[in-house]
C-alpha cells in the first residue's frame, strides 16, 4: 500500500463535502481513509481535518491527480 495525506481546512460544511469527495476517490482505488481532526477555531469556528489515506501500490499519482481535478 502507497501512503499519503491532505490537510483541509475551513467550514464545517466544506469539510465534510472535501471529506467525502476524498473518500470516493480513494474508494474506488480500493483504499482506506482515516482522519484525525485538529481543533475548531473558537473565533472563526473553522476545522483542521488530517486525512491519511492508503492505496495499492502505484495508485498514489492517479489519486493524487483526480484529487487536483476535484480542487481539493
Amino acid at each position: 500500500m502507497s501512503n499519503s495525506f491532505e490537510l483541509l481546512s475551513g467550514p464545517v460544511a466544506d469539510i465534510q463535502k472535501k471529506s467525502e469527495i476524498l473518500s470516493d476517490i480513494v474508494t474506488e482505488y480500493n483504499g482506506k481513509v482515516h482522519g484525525s481532526q485538529r481543533d475548531r477555531d473558537p473565533k472563526t469556528g473553522l476545522i483542521d481535518l488530517l486525512l491519511y489515506y492508503e492505496v495499492p501500490l502505484g495508485q498514489r499519482d492517479e489519486v493524487k491527480r483526480k484529487l487536483r481535478i476535484m480542487s481539493l
